[in-house]
């Protein structure tokens, strides 16, 4: 979306298809935009004339280029080459957890065909090479950015009554949260585990926000229940308006099993909030240990409790990891005009 919203529409048209439901909400600051939106999906499982409807519509666009994400490498491939599409470009978001022979037999064979691939950390590239051994010549590595127009310290916002009657995170407590969906892989449970282990420990009462929705809702609502945790945890849902949310967190937190190069972390970072999170990924390519936040090893409960109770029982050390915050993503490196800068590169380097 952000790509689309901030290309150079002087030298490129941008339409987003998708191939499987999406939020209408959501998509509606790209169509507000002017930019276009499809929805293309199969009809039911074995759906094989969902392939050529793709193709055809793709080929009756007279695309240039094909720029997928993850979750579609295989699909996007073969609507390369129906469609005679010049140029097909991959990016790598993350890496699942669970992985089947027959994924990496479509993964390999997606590489035969694609262009460009790009991994949004040096982690993701390694662990790519290992699955697909012939995709190393065609990785080219660009770290996520963020748009710090949008998303920048706004200390007034926790003193704002509308946005704690719009939100519920009263700045009498200290509030901790993150942002994702509440799938396996974001291994939320950890999360609440730390947290009530946090809570055990003297000192005010640190409470969670959760943002996002996913098929781990309700287990997690359980687990909260069962923790003794269900009045210091808040689950927010999806919400659009992540950029109001984030500058009302003392901490941001993640307890994944895999990430990328975390959007979500550059944006709370971005707002000028310290992380604690697991070290995994691009994880530690962000934060620095003790710096703008900690790294905690993954599943280290009591770990990640004494890096919350830090933050929270030293305000000075708080302090200067919210402006080191801020002053990681205002480098060019994690910005995000520097982002589409190297991807209207590569569009035009492939045409």
């Amino acid at each position: 979306m952000e790509l689309c919203l901030c290309a150079d529409h002087s030298q490129f048209d941008t339409e987003i298809l998708c191939l499987n439901k999406y939020d209408d909400q959501f998509m509606q600051r790209v169509i507000d935009a002017g930019i276009p939106v499809h929805l293309l999906e199969k009809r039911y499982r074995f759906d094989f004339g969902f392939f050529s409807r793709v193709a055809r519509f793709i080929r009756d666009k007279q695309v240039d280029v094909i720029h997928a994400h993850s979750g579609c490498y295989f699909y996007a491939a073969l609507f390369t080459l129906l469609a005679g599409v010049k140029t097909f470009i991959y990016t790598a978001h993350g890496l699942p957890i669970l992985l089947r022979l027959q994924d990496r037999i479509e993964d390999n064979i997606a590489t035969l065909i694609v262009d460009t691939i790009v991994p949004v950390s040096e982690e993701i590239e390694e662990a790519l090479v290992r699955w697909m051994p012939f995709s190393r010549p065609k990785m080219r590595l660009i770290i996520n950015g963020v748009d710090t127009e949008r998303f920048h310290p706004q200390p007034e916002l926790r003193r704002r009554p509308e946005m704690i009657d719009k939100y519920g995170l009263s700045p009498e407590f200290f509030w901790i949260g993150s942002v994702g969906r509440l799938e396996p892989e974001k291994n939320y449970s950890m999360l609440l585990q730390a947290l009530a282990c946090a809570n055990k420990r003297p000192g005010p009462t640190i409470k969670l926000a959760l943002v996002g929705d996913g098929s781990q809702m309700r287990a997690l609502q359980e687990l909260a229940a069962t923790l003794g945790i269900e009045r210091q945890t808040l689950f927010l849902g999806k919400q659009l308006s992540v950029h109001e949310i984030l500058p009302l967190l003392d901490v941001f937190v993640l307890s994944s099993l895999t990430e990328g190069t975390s959007i979500s972390l550059l944006e709370a970072q971005a707002c000028g909030v310290p992380a604690v999170v697991t070290d995994v990924g691009g994880n530690g390519f962000i934060i620095r240990h003790g710096e703008n936040g900690f790294l905690c090893p993954l599943n280290d409960i009591e770990a990640m409790a004494s890096s919350l109770c830090r933050i929270r029982d030293e305000p000075d050390m708080a302090k200067n990891m919210a402006q080191a915050s801020c002053r990681r993503v205002e480098t060019g490196l994690l910005n995000l005009n520097s982002v589409i800068k190297q991807y209207q590169d590569l569009y035009l380097q492939k045409k």
